[in-house]
């Protein structure tokens, strides 16, 4: 689990969807791009060539409320409010225990700040 990051009054990103509407719509979403905002409550630098992060915005039910996402961009840190847009990729099992039913890869990552 990530660390206790206050998750509220995080608003949907215009036109995007939340972290559980994404589980909830993934076989829709699947190849399709997405919005989302949330805060990052895990991060990973550089693992398999990309930085790993973890968004929540509170919605969900535990095991639909943690998106993970990859990108190349500059990695945000644990507390930060961001907006994630990539593609939704399903049943992606990069082996070595890294499975997932829902990621979003090779994302653009906009870290927003307080107050914007």
């Amino acid at each position: 689990p990530g660390a206790e990051v206050d998750l509220a009054g995080i608003a949907k990103a215009d036109g995007g969807k939340t972290v559980a509407e994404v589980f909830a719509e993934k076989d829709q979403l699947g190849g399709q791009t997405v919005v989302v905002r949330g805060k990052v409550v895990k991060t990973n630098a550089n693992i398999m060539g990309k930085n790993w992060l973890h968004v929540r915005d509170g919605s969900g039910a535990e095991g639909a409320n943690d998106l993970t996402v990859t990108t190349a961009a500059e990695l945000p840190k644990v507390g930060d409010t961001v907006v994630v847009t990539g593609p939704v990729t399903l049943n992606k099992d990069f082996g070595m225990g890294y499975a997932y039913d829902v990621i979003v890869e090779d994302a653009e990552v906009t870290i927003e700040q307080p107050g914007s």
